[in-house]
């Protein structure tokens, strides 16, 4: 767990799959994590990966931790 949230597998989600969750562009899902409204890891490529519990917390009403 980071910051709470579960990034273990399973429970990982790209930019894309965020923006297509909350239909925004995937540029926007990376400045909320730029921002520090959305948790992120980096794998070893460097790509960055999302966590689905805090992406489902946040979608239905649980607001940020």
């Amino acid at each position: 767990m980071i910051n709470g949230w579960d990034f273990g597998p399973g429970q990982l989600l790209t930019p894309g799959d965020v923006a297509t969750m909350f239909r925004v562009d995937p540029k926007t899902v990376t400045r909320w994590a730029d921002d520090g409204k959305l948790a992120s890891v980096r794998t070893l490529g460097g790509v960055r990966r999302f966590s689905r519990r805090q992406v489902e917390h946040l979608m239905f009403g649980g607001g940020a931790k």
